[in-house]
């Protein structure tokens, strides 16, 4: 079964998939900075349906915080 979330952090932080995980972060991540950061959050609030607020942004330090935030929507975590 794919990832849709790793799928979505390779396409917007031009990163091979192989090289993500759930602990893949800016220092792990050269694309990874301030405006990319706008453009993956964005693209998983679209793709997921979901709106996160500005307090929940700040929280997302990895990609398996986007994990937990996802879930915590409700989104079941074998779709995301």
């Amino acid at each position: 079964m794919s990832n849709k979330l790793f799928e979505i952090v390779s396409q917007v932080l031009n990163t091979p998939i192989s090289e993500i995980n759930y602990k893949s972060n800016p220092e792990s991540i050269p694309d990874w900075d301030s405006y990319n950061m706008f453009l993956l959050l964005d693209e998983v609030e679209k793709v997921f349906n979901v709106k996160f607020t500005l307090d929940e942004t700040l929280e997302i330090k990895n990609v398996g915080d986007f994990k937990k935030k996802l879930m915590k929507r409700g989104i079941n975590g074998e779709l995301i």
